[in-house]
């Protein structure tokens, strides 16, 4: 099998040879991996099992800076970067980031917006148009053709992208007062992500992933009602997007959200989730999700980098990849091996290779 057929295996129901795996870093990582193999990308270092797509449009940041200073009165630091969805960031003055030299501070052009009619009069790119996903199926015909997983990413489908604009206490502020700008956010956003699921769906990928973190580790970012209220029901439209565009053929629906979502896994089930990532050891429980959803749900992740990864030795490195292989070989799980997120710089290399080994060696045949 090649790692696409085991995958569908995997997740069908079917013989696996071995536990799919997914290595993602960040950008002083994939340094270091360039620097010790000569190839900078994890998937073709290490042979891992999925190639990944997403979706960028080509827009000029100094619409958004013009709009921004003529609709709102807001200023844009001249240092700022800014993408099409109105998301800024700035990088922190040199040297105070150590090796980390990918973070950025966060900020949020959105904050001083008071209308809907505000919202309207920005330069919003037009998600719609199939020119923006005109390569897309080239690109995941290339990962096939590699024998990968083809996984189309889609995190940050709703409600992070829609407070990484507005700032987080202001769009429950909105959702609180019901003065229409959260709505209004949360609704672009929602068709935006089922513009790009329809896409990636009909260019044939194997995965899809979605996903906005609502959970902390000891327990939900917002409440359930109103994860249910506002959350739960825009997903679910996205997923549907996705499953109308597929012609029936399966597509998997990954989603992501760090921290504790214990209380609405049944609902993310219930509109369509078909794998959860990234169960983080810390305060989720692999074993329990096991326990209660293995047949109707994936598990990918589970390999913690807040504990594991930085702070274990390659031998605790090891031991929890033969933990997670044995949900499924003795329960039945299906699972995927992955870092609970990006690797950051803080994580030794003797770890890193520790994950890919060990998991290269488990095989179930």
């Amino acid at each position: 099998m090649n790692a696409r057929e085991n995958f569908h295996a995997m997740m069908s129901g079917g013989r696996p040879g071995w536990m799919p795996l997914n290595v993602p870093v960040t950008p002083p990582v994939a340094d270091e991996i360039e620097a010790r193999t000569g190839v900078r990308n994890a998937e073709l270092a290490f042979e891992t099992d999925f190639g990944f797509e997403w979706v960028g449009y080509n827009e000029d940041p100094q619409r958004w800076r013009d709009a921004l200073a003529d609709v709102a009165g807001y200023v844009l630091p001249a240092k700022a970067e800014i993408g099409p969805f109105c998301i800024a960031h700035i990088e922190p003055p040199k040297g105070t980031v150590g090796k980390a030299y990918h973070f950025r501070t966060m900020l949020h052009p959105l904050e001083k917006i008071t209308s809907v009619a505000q919202l309207e009069k920005l330069p919003w790119p037009d998600t719609s148009d199939p020119a923006h996903y005109a390569a897309v199926q080239a690109r995941m015909q290339q990962v096939h053709t590699r024998g990968k997983v083809a996984f189309a990413g889609m995190e940050c489908t709703t409600f992070e992208v829609s407070w990484y604009a507005r700032g987080m206490d202001n769009l429950f502020q909105d959702l609180a007062e019901g003065n229409g700008v959260a709505d209004w956010l949360l609704d672009w956003f929602t068709e935006r992500s089922c513009h790009v699921g329809r896409a990636f769906a009909r260019a044939g990928v194997d995965i899809i992933g979605l996903g906005d973190d609502v959970g902390m580790q000891t327990g939900m970012l917002l409440s359930v009602p109103m994860w249910r209220q506002h959350l739960k029901p825009r997903l679910a439209k996205v997923i549907a997007a996705i499953r109308e565009a597929s012609g029936g053929r399966k597509v998997w629906v990954h989603y992501h959200s760090d921290g504790d979502i214990l209380p609405i896994v049944p609902e993310l089930i219930e509109v369509g989730v078909d794998i959860l990532n990234p169960v983080q050891p810390e305060c989720m429980d692999a074993a329990l999700l096991t326990r209660r959803h293995a047949k109707a749900l994936g598990l990918s992740g589970m390999v913690g980098t807040q504990t594991t990864m930085p702070f274990g030795t390659p031998d605790d490195v090891r031991r929890r990849v033969r933990e997670i292989a044995a949900l499924h070989r003795d329960h039945g799980a299906r699972v995927m091996i992955a870092p609970t997120h990006v690797l950051e710089p803080d994580v030794p290399f003797a770890n890193l290779l520790a994950l890919v080994e060990e998991a290269k060696a488990l095989r179930f045949d």
